[in-house]
């Protein structure tokens, strides 16, 4: 199960073009199971800009936990919370009869990730710097929030082939899981 630099650009290429709501971005991305399991390279991309993140989150917040304590209990928080949606995704997809759609999801999902960064961590550092007047950075952050959201219904209603509340659903579904282990972890700081 090798992934080389041009699997990585292709793949990315793939969400990009999803990005612009283009269905055929669908064809970049790897959709068999081994392609699924591939998409999880995605969290290792991800994960600098999720440590900054996190950073600035737990300033904000004021914790003052170790730092062992904070890196084992968000560095786990991350694997799960990279995990429960496929998790809870194959089941659903069953449900739906959508199971042969399945690896095409969650390659699809996970790559979207990527994407989904490159536009949230700047949103989120322009906030936080101060060069925008207050309110703007919170509205340009709430903003991206919600062009993530549209993006990864398209991306579930595109890759699956459901209908449109379906995949808000599951969007719902990411967020509700994300959110809870999220609080979890934040509970265990």
């Amino acid at each position: 199960m090798t992934l080389t630099a041009r699997d990585v650009a292709t793949s990315v290429f793939g969400a990009y073009r999803l990005a612009r709501f283009d269905p055929a971005g669908l064809q970049f991305i790897d959709r068999t199971p081994e392609g699924a399991l591939k998409s999880f390279y995605a969290a290792v991309l991800v994960l600098p800009a999720y440590a900054l993140l996190l950073a600035i989150r737990l300033i904000d917040q004021g914790i003052e936990a170790p730092l062992m304590q904070v890196v084992l209990v968000e560095g786990i928080a991350y694997v799960v919370n990279w995990t429960a949606f496929p998790l809870a995704l194959h089941r659903v997809a069953a449900l739906l009869d959508r199971s042969g759609r399945y690896s095409g999801a969650v390659a699809a999902n996970n790559w979207a990730a990527v994407v989904q960064m490159g536009a949230y961590l700047p949103a989120v550092v322009l906030s936080k710097i101060g060069l925008l007047p207050d309110g703007v950075g919170s509205a340009l952050v709430f903003g991206v929030m919600l062009a993530m959201m549209t993006y990864q219904w398209f991306v579930l209603r595109t890759a699956l082939e459901v209908n449109g509340p379906t995949a808000a659903a599951l969007v719902m579904l990411d967020l509700f899981l994300s959110a809870l282990i999220g609080d979890f972890a934040d509970n265990l700081l």
